[in-house]
């Protein structure tokens, strides 16, 4: 299996398993409510809600990934951010981010 389909796959199955949260609405929520996920935006989005988000988790010492087809990994196609929310998940996703820039 190619890496890339390793990254979506990890992502797909965290949202399948109930850890993962989609969508720019749920996910800033997440955030200001203090809650810590693995942040993933679509390598698509605008500079603008790049820059956002970057600041956002930088400021609350948040981990930010950037990769492409979120949706599609998610089974929400048109959706450019999404959140891991549980810790072994966001092992999986990071280990297959670590190996895809290695390619």
């Amino acid at each position: 299996m190619h890496n890339s389909q390793k990254l979506r796959g990890a992502i797909g199955l965290a949202k399948k398993a109930g850890k993962c949260i989609a969508g720019d609405f749920a996910v800033t929520k997440a955030l200001k409510e203090g809650r810590k996920p693995l942040v993933v935006l679509d390598s698509g989005v605008s500079e603008a809600t790049r820059q956002r988000y970057s600041l956002l988790c930088t400021r609350k010492g948040i981990s930010l990934l950037e990769i492409p087809d979120v949706g599609l990994a998610i089974g929400k196609p048109g959706c450019k951010i999404a959140a891991v929310e549980d810790k072994r998940f966001e092992q999986l996703i990071i280990d297959a981010v670590a190996k895809n820039s290695l390619e």
